[in-house]
């Protein structure tokens, strides 16, 4: 509750009985029981002045009865009268020239309308009187301040009140049920019973309890505090005039809009001008503390007089004994209720003698009461004083609805206030009700930005944006100091305890993750700044306030502030709206700045309610700020999450300086170890090469040492160790042997120069990668590779010799297949002692192919694989088995036969079924094993040695064998056969020649001349140069020359014409300049050759 009127008595102790008023423009007219009509002028207040009544005119004879109601036409100049059961109509300027109207006698209720109705489509003024008498109700209608006529419509019931909401539309109401009548038809309709319990469920609302809050002054008693049921906003409100005797229990007063109020006893519902109830707008009816005697209204408020049938309150007793005694009732005969929320505002109490009777004026700015002998103004506070104190008592949806019904607040500045107060509210809804999702939803819809609702949580979210409750409230404090003379209204307490941020923080999180989508999508379309609404506080001079943003109130404002007491005497101070000291004004903000503060805070929060989202923020592209979230990680020791943060800023080194002194210490857990750093090198960019060479260097480097203590101890690591510290072959499978992009993109012959450093079989373990998958032909790649293998075998341990051979077969493998190494750089690298089947390979691709050969035969002394690389390089060298051949027919050279006579001696070398120990035997035994060996290579490749250059090199006195015998056999067959083909092809190439020249015979007999006299048989005309002709076969005629157009025509005929079927298939040609054109068809006719004369 709040001051929203004061009471000043006007007029006291008049001398005749007040029955009516009527108020309009600065007339003040009352009827009086003896029929006389008071006229009194209306003095506003000023500054130096209080409002006052000055009697300007009295009318004593002016009715024969007491006048029991007036009302004014303004628009027709007529002032209405009912008296002694009949209405009359006087003139509003000089109040006289009576018109009785006869067909209203015994009228006893009237209501008045005036409002803009389309008739024919032309808006046109109407005001309309309506009399209810003689179960009969009698309309009157003006238009354009001109009479047009009078309707009268037969009532079943009594009447006991009525009004219009429209026009055409009338709102009757009998002792048992609210009706409308349809103007002109007379058509009636009922609405609802008029009953207490009826309006209460037709309205959706419950029975409200009342309660009492307590004692008040003669002035401002309050009085009792219903629930009251909150409602829509309202709109301005329209002028009403509302009175009935004390015994009706049913009023209609006109409200906001067209719309009326029906009320019995203390419960009222609103409908609207169609005469349909407004579920809409208000859910609940209004319920006042008593059954009222009249109701009025002004912009924001119902005022409804009663009477006050609470009992004196008792002296003490003398015993003293108040222990069980109840609190003396509240005394009031006045009650103010927001018409918006519905809300008890204000009781007051009219101590002089009890009110009968409450209208208003001035379009609802003046509101006065009667009794019989008094007249009482009621004096609205100002605007900005009755926002600031339901402001100061929290209860922002009052302040809201004031604002919005406030008619001495401009249109443009009830929406900048509207959001302040709601900026309020928010705040409040936080921090006081722990209501969260409402305050944040609140502040979503002033477009806030999101370091409104930041700075309401506590420091360790918060941190710079942090604010103290009590800065918060300063300005409610320095506010309550400066009226602590008045009356204050108790606030709502605090329900906002510790224990609950965790709520607040959970609807924080729900706030920003909305926010954080927000500005994605900002962001993905195009833009760089977003608008919010920015609070900015104004200046603390009072002038600058009220200039900046205080209050802003129009002028009308302005000047009621200064009706401030009935005596004038200061006692409530000129208040601004302190509370509403900012202004909102909307600002581009840059989508990063405010990016970063989200992000920050949203990881803040994360921490604190749902750390497992940290690694989903962290993860994707985000906008936290580096210093202050690595802190906060550091300090909950969330190093994984700080992995990623580093990982989305691009300090990669620093996430990897993390990891690997994580990976060091014993108690990291999941970072323990290699593998972590492994797993997050694979993350990084193809930029980022050098970095990770440099940090790739401690896991492959870790894992040799963890596998050589293995080999030392000979005890296999724990499956822990092995997940944590992968071995170095894993490694480079991760890193660099990959399928992703930035593997491929690495540049391969550094990282083959880099793990050289570390093991060669790395090396090959890469390089197969990379020949395999990337089909790499760099021959760079390939001879990286022919050292990998060599520098395997020359790590090799000696007494493995089964890793030996493997890598030797590798290694010749790869010699075979690869055509991108330098052979000239492996040969090179080769060793001259040992090696020889490999460097045989080696001088295959340079083309020394003997050198190869001899070596194979004389340092391998190996026969099969001399043969083996004939068949291979036959392709590439036709003779190579003559090369072979003069190998084996040669002596060997002496420096082999010793060799092979001295491993004989030791033990090392033995011919199988042969004894040889001297150099002479040795030589004897390697050239019958040779010569054996030239008859094998005879008889199994004869197609591959030509006889002519094998026989020649064959030695004299080597045996003829078998192998020699199958030998010549193949290649005499060979011989035979050569020469037979060759005779088959000889004579088919003859016979074809005499095929030609036959046909060519013939085709030089059969030809057809064309002179320059010929004409064609069809049309007669001459055949000349540049026109296309055919020839057509034709029986016993040889060859018939015709136009190509002739023929055309003719061959569309149904009959043969001129000795030539139109079905013969011609042959065509243009007679161009040509030595001699052979024309042929594709049907079974003779080519022709055609000759030019």
């Amino acid at each position: 509750m709040h001051h929203a009127f004061t009471i000043r008595a006007l007029l006291k102790q008049l001398p005749v009985r007040i029955e009516t008023a009527v108020a309009y423009g600065d007339r003040l007219l009352l009827g009086t029981a003896t029929g006389a009509l008071l006229v009194y002028q209306v003095s506003e207040a000023d500054r130096d002045r209080v409002p006052t009544l000055t009697l300007v005119e009295t009318k004593k004879s002016f009715a024969r009865k007491a006048v029991e109601q007036l009302g004014v036409i303004k628009e027709a100049g007529v002032l209405v009268c009912l008296a002694d059961g009949m209405v009359t109509l006087y003139d509003l300027h000089t109040l006289a020239n009576a018109t009785p109207l006869t067909n209203t006698r015994g009228a006893h209720i009237i209501a008045l309308h005036t409002g803009v109705d389309h008739i024919d489509g032309i808006p046109t003024l109407v005001s309309k009187l309506a009399t209810y008498g003689k179960r009969k109700v009698v309309v009157l209608e003006w238009r354009d301040a001109e009479f047009y006529k009078s309707f009268e419509f037969s009532a079943a019931e009594k009447i006991v009140a009525m009004q219009f909401s429209a026009p055409g539309l009338l709102v009757l109401s009998t002792a048992r049920e609210f009706l409308t009548l349809q103007l002109p038809r007379g058509q009636w309709d009922d609405l609802f019973p008029a009953d207490t319990a009826s309006l209460r469920t037709v309205a959706g609302g419950m029975a409200v309890g009342h309660s009492v809050d307590a004692a008040g002054s003669s002035d401002t008693a309050p009085g009792p505090q219903t629930s009251a049921p909150s409602g829509g906003m309202w709109g301005s409100w329209a002028l009403s005039l509302s009175g009935s005797s004390a015994d009706v229990q049913t009023t209609i007063a006109r409200m906001p809009s067209d719309k009326l109020l029906l009320c019995h006893k203390d419960t009222g519902v609103f409908i609207n001008s169609a005469g349909k109830l407004c579920r809409n707008e208000y859910s609940e009816p209004m319920v006042f503390s008593r059954a009222p005697i009249g109701i009025t209204y002004t912009s924001s408020y119902a005022v409804a007089i009663s009477h006050d049938s609470t009992p004196q309150t008792q002296p003490p007793s003398s015993s003293g004994s108040t222990g069980n005694s109840n609190p003396p009732a509240p005394r009031f005969n006045v009650e103010v209720r927001n018409i918006g929320t519905q809300a008890l505002v204000q009781t007051l109490h009219l101590s002089e003698e009890e009110p009968s009777r409450i209208i208003n004026g001035a379009g609802g700015k003046q509101v006065w009461a009667f009794g019989p002998h008094t007249v009482w103004r009621l004096m609205p506070m100002p605007i900005q004083q009755q926002v600031e104190d339901v402001l100061d008592a929290e209860q922002y949806d009052e302040a809201i609805s004031l604002v919005a019904q406030s008619d001495n607040i401009l249109e443009a500045e009830k929406e900048e206030l509207t959001k302040k107060i709601r900026w309020l509210r928010a705040r409040w809804l936080f921090r006081e009700q722990a209501k969260y999702e409402d305050a944040l939803n609140e502040f979503t819809e002033l477009g806030a930005t999101p370091t409104e609702a930041i700075a309401l949580c506590p420091e360790r979210i918060a941190g710079e944006l942090a604010e103290e409750a009590a800065d918060v409230e300063s300005i409610a404090e320095e506010n309550d100091t400066a009226n602590k003379s008045e009356p204050q209204i108790p606030r709502t307490k605090s329900t906002a305890e510790p224990a609950a941020w965790k709520d607040a923080l959970y609807a924080v999180m729900r706030y920003l993750t909305e926010h954080r989508r927000w500005i994605q999508q900002a962001t993905r379309d195009g833009k760089r700044e977003l608008e919010y609404a920015v609070r900015v506080l104004d200046d603390d001079d009072d002038d600058d306030n009220n200039e900046n943003g205080g209050s802003r109130l129009s002028s009308d404002s302005a000047r009621g502030s200064r009706q401030t007491s009935p005596d004038d005497d200061d006692s409530l101070p000129h208040v601004r709206l302190k509370r509403l000291a900012f202004s909102l004004e909307q600002m581009d903000i840059p989508i990063p700045a405010m990016a970063q503060v989200v992000d920050t805070t949203l990881l803040k929060v994360y921490l604190e309610c749902s750390p497992g989202l940290l690694g989903p923020l962290l993860r994707v592209k985000n906008y936290c700020d580096v210093e202050q979230s690595e802190g906060l990680l550091l300090e909950h020791k969330r190093y994984l999450e700080l992995v990623d943060l580093y990982h989305g800023k691009g300090l990669y080194r620093n996430a990897l300086q993390l990891l690997q002194k994580q990976g060091m210490a014993s108690d990291s857990g999941s970072l323990h170890g290699t593998y972590a750093t492994v797993r997050y090198l694979v993350r990084l960019p193809a930029d980022q090469f050098e970095l990770i060479l440099e940090y790739v260097r401690w896991p492959l480097q870790s894992g040799i040492s963890r596998m050589q203590d293995r080999s030392v101890h000979d005890s296999p690591s724990s499956n822990e160790d092995d997940e944590d510290w992968p071995a170095p072959t894993t490694v480079v499978t991760m890193v660099f042997a990959d399928d992703r992009p930035a593997a491929e993109a690495f540049p391969r012959p550094q990282v083959a120069s880099f793990l050289r450093q570390t093991s060669p079989e790395l090396v090959v373990l890469y390089l197969n990668y990379v020949f395999e998958t990337w089909h790499d032909e760099t021959s760079i790649l390939h001879d990286e590779m022919v050292t990998a293998y060599l520098d395997m075998l020359g790590n090799a341990d000696p007494q493995d010799a089964d890793a030996e051979v493997n890598t030797r077969q590798l290694l010749q493998n790869f010699l075979k297949s690869s055509l991108h190494y330098s052979p000239e750089r492996a040969l090179a690298r080769l060793p001259d002692d040992r090696l020889f089947t490999e460097r045989a390979l080696v001088l295959s691709k340079l083309g020394r192919h003997e050198h190869a050969l001899s070596l194979l035969v004389f340092s391998v002394a190996s026969l099969a694989l001399a043969e083996q690389y004939c068949v291979e390089n036959l392709a590439q060298r036709p003779d190579v088995f003559v090369l072979l051949l003069k190998l084996l027919v040669s002596t060997p050279p002496a420096d082999v036969i010793d060799s092979e006579a001295q491993d004989i001696r030791m033990g090392r070398l033995e011919f199988p079924g042969v004894k040889a120990s001297t150099a002479k035997q040795v030589e004897h035994v390697r050239t019958k094993i040779h010569r054996q060996f030239v008859g094998h290579l005879l008889s199994t490749h004869p197609q591959s040695i030509p006889v002519a250059e094998a026989l020649p090199l064959l030695p004299t006195d080597m045996d003829f064998s078998h192998d020699m015998f199958v030998y010549l056999r193949s290649q005499l067959c060979t011989l035979d056969q050569d020469m037979r083909t060759e005779n088959v092809v000889r004579s088919l190439t003859a016979a074809e020649d005499l095929q030609a020249r036959r046909q060519l015979k013939h085709l030089q007999t059969n030809y057809v001349v064309v002179s320059e006299t010929r004409t064609c048989p069809h049309c007669l005309k001459r055949i000349g140069s540049g026109t296309a002709f055919a020839i057509i076969p034709s029986e016993g005629k040889g060859h018939v020359v015709v136009h190509y157009s002739c023929w055309q025509r003719s061959k569309s005929a149904s009959s043969t014409t001129n000795g030539y079927g139109a079905s013969n298939s011609p042959r065509s040609a243009a007679s161009t300049p040509s030595s001699e054109i052979l024309a042929a068809d594709d049907h079974a006719a003779p080519r022709v050759v055609i000759k030019w004369a």
